[in-house]
Parts: structure tokens; C-alpha cells; sequence
């Protein structure tokens, strides 16, 4: 190597030496770009942590049902002439649904009615003939064996009229039952029939569903049977409305398990004014078993993000981000399961722009 070459060399060693001291002479500057510019100190509003009495809750599935459901059937036989209602259509009680063809029986009423007042005709004129033959009996103007004959015929005559009246009123229910009626206040959920089908008594014509109230029929393991009574407050949510929590009460605990599932049947009755739910409805349902007193926070301190609830709590003098597992809402509050305690400081206000770590002023 000539002496040029080594002068370069040195020049290169004295540069880079140059470069790792200026280097070193600022260690700060690389730890200031890795932490980047320190957080604003941010303003909240806090509220304590504060214990309550929160519903201990049994979670099962159920589904809904109408407080009353029947099928339909003609009681009387003929061709179908008429059909009022539709699938969906609410009735009232009483509300005509479908007309058979009782021309027939409108004549054989007809008829009974007819023969009915003549025996009761027959029958005015006996009671009047034996109350004359009494009288002549009375003064012995006939004998005995006279009155005998009209006095049988005054004994059998009531027996006949009763029994032409009966056939009359057989006939007008026969006629009666060719209209075929709403029971109660309800939605038809089925009609089976169309104009011109023949019709038989064991036919089913429609069914009816009440709508409110509805029943919410649920299956108790029997691991849990001794803590469902009647009484016992439910809520429950429907996928349809899965925003609203609907609730009810415990009305009717089954006598028995089932053998087949080894569970206990339990039913609430739910109000349903708004038609809001339907029959057939699954339900994720809540009873309640008890109480336990839980931590609580303000439900406005609660954030949903990822799918998970949140909250922010000061913890020496900085917000610290919590996932919590909440428990039933009592109120204005919402118990934790999870994630809290009595006495912690809990963030309130609009908590959706806070930020986990920020300082608090």
C-alpha cells in the first residue's frame, strides 16, 4: 500500500469515527422518536364504583306461544259456500270465518220449528179441555172413566211439545253450526279450507292464535328445578328485536320432569300489546333465581368496541382501559361480574373519544 492509499484510509476511519461520536453526543434524540410527543393531559368527569343488589339470572332458551291456540272444525257437514278470512287476518270473538252450504238443514229446521208449535198448540187446547173436564167431573156431570181418557192425554202432551221442541232447537244449532266462528280474539295462523271442498264434523277449518298475551315456554334443567318459582321475574330478547329486552313473569311450574329430557317445563306470561312478538318465536331468556350484591357502574360510562364492553378508570392520575363482563342492569346502572371494583373511579360523559394511558388533569 503506497502512502496516498493509506492517507485515504485514515481520512475514511477519521470520518466515520467523526459521524459515532456526533453520534453519541445526542443519546436522547433516538428515544424521543420512539416514544413520540407526550399525551395531552385530558378533562373527565369520574363516578365511585358503588355496590348494588343485582339479579342473579338463570339463562336458558324458549320459545313463544299464544296464551290460547285451537284448530277449528266444522260441526256440522256440507260444502264449504265462504270463506272470510285469510292467513295473518286478525278476528275479534265472534268474527264470522267460513259458511257451509246448510240449505238442508235450514229447511229441516224449518220444519221442526213448525211441528214444535203445533204440539204446543195441541197441548194449550189439552190443558184448557182438562181443566173444563175437571170442573164437570166436579158437578158429576161425566164419569170418571170419561175424564180418565182426557186427563192422559193432558199427562202426555207436555211430554211431546218438549220433545218437538228439543228437535226444533237440534235443528236451529244444526243451521247455527254451518257458520263457523272466531272463539276469541286472536290472528289465523292457518285456514285449511277453500270454497266448494266438502266438509265433514272431524274437518279442521282454521286456527286461531290469541296474540296477547303470549306464553314463553322454557325447559328448566333439573340441575336448576328448586330455584325456578312461580312468580319469578323473566326477561328475555328475540333475534327480530334484538335491541329490546321484553319481560314476564313465571305463571305455570310443570308437576312433573319430562322423562325424555329430564327437565321441567315453566311458563311466563309476556304482554304483547304492541303485536310486537309472534308464536313461534325462539327467546334467549333470563330468570331470575336471587340477588347478589356486584360492583356497578353508570350504564354511560360503558363503551362497545370489538364486540366487547368497556370502560375507563383513573388510576394514578392516568386512564386505564378495562374489558368488563356485565351483569344485569338495575336502574341506571349496570352490574360487573368482571373488570371492577367498589370504589374504583370510573370515567362518565362521552367515553368513546378517551384513550387508554392519557394523562388525567
Amino acid at each position: 500500500m503506497n502512502v496516498k492509499s493509506m492517507e485515504r484510509v485514515g481520512w475514511a476511519a477519521a470520518a466515520v469515527s467523526v459521524v459515532l461520536i456526533g453520534a453519541g453526543c445526542k443519546p436522547g434524540a433516538s428515544a424521543r422518536a420512539d416514544t413520540g410527543a407526550e399525551q395531552a393531559a385530558v378533562h373527565v368527569e369520574t363516578a365511585t364504583v358503588a355496590a348494588v343488589d343485582a339479579p342473579q339470572v338463570l339463562r336458558l332458551t324458549g320459545s313463544l306461544k299464544g296464551d290460547k291456540e285451537t284448530d277449528l272444525a266444522a260441526n256440522a257437514v256440507g260444502r264449504v259456500m265462504a270463506t272470510a278470512v285469510e292467513r295473518g287476518q286478525a278476528v275479534t270473538a265472534g268474527q264470522l270465518l267460513a259458511r257451509l252450504d246448510v240449505r238442508a238443514a235450514s229447511l229441516t229446521a224449518s220444519e221442526a220449528k213448525a211441528q214444535a208449535e203445533s204440539v204446543q198448540a195441541q197441548e194449550a187446547q189439552a190443558r184448557s179441555e182438562c181443566a173444563r173436564y175437571e170442573t164437570l167431573r166436579q158437578k158429576g156431570a161425566i164419569s170418571d172413566l170419561e175424564y180418565d181418557k182426557v186427563a192422559t192425554q193432558c199427562k202426555t202432551l207436555p211430554l211431546s211439545a218438549q220433545a218437538a221442541s228439543a228437535r226444533a232447537r237440534l235443528a236451529a244449532q244444526n243451521v247455527g253450526d254451518g257458520l263457523i266462528r272466531a272463539p276469541f280474539p286472536g290472528v289465523v295462523t292457518e285456514r285449511y279450507v277453500d270454497v266448494g271442498e266438502y266438509v265433514r264434523q272431524d274437518s279442521r277449518v282454521v286456527t286461531i292464535v290469541s296474540l296477547d298475551p303470549l306464553r314463553l315456554e322454557v325447559a328448566v334443567p333439573e340441575a336448576h328445578v328448586g330455584q325456578v318459582k312461580e312468580g319469578a321475574d323473566v326477561s328475555f330478547t328475540v333475534s327480530a328485536h334484538p335491541d329490546r329486552r321484553f319481560v314476564g313473569k313465571v305463571k305455570f311450574v310443570s308437576g312433573a320432569l319430562r322423562a325424555a329430557t329430564r327437565d321441567l317445563v315453566v311458563e311466563a306470561l309476556v304482554s304483547n300489546e304492541d303485536k310486537a312478538l309472534k308464536p313461534g318465536m325462539f327467546a334467549d331468556v333470563e330468570v331470575v333465581i336471587g340477588k347478589k350484591a356486584l360492583p356497578s357502574v353508570p350504564r354511560a360510562s360503558v363503551v362497545e368496541r370489538e364486540g366487547r364492553s368497556r370502560a375507563y378508570f383513573v388510576v394514578d392520575g392516568r386512564l386505564e382501559e378495562r374489558v368488563l363482563s356485565l351483569g344485569p342492569v338495575v336502574g341506571d346502572v349496570v352490574s360487573v361480574d368482571k373488570g371492577a371494583n367498589v370504589g374504583d373511579k370510573v370515567a362518565v360523559g362521552d367515553v368513546s373519544k378517551l384513550t387508554n394511558g392519557a394523562p388525567v388533569r
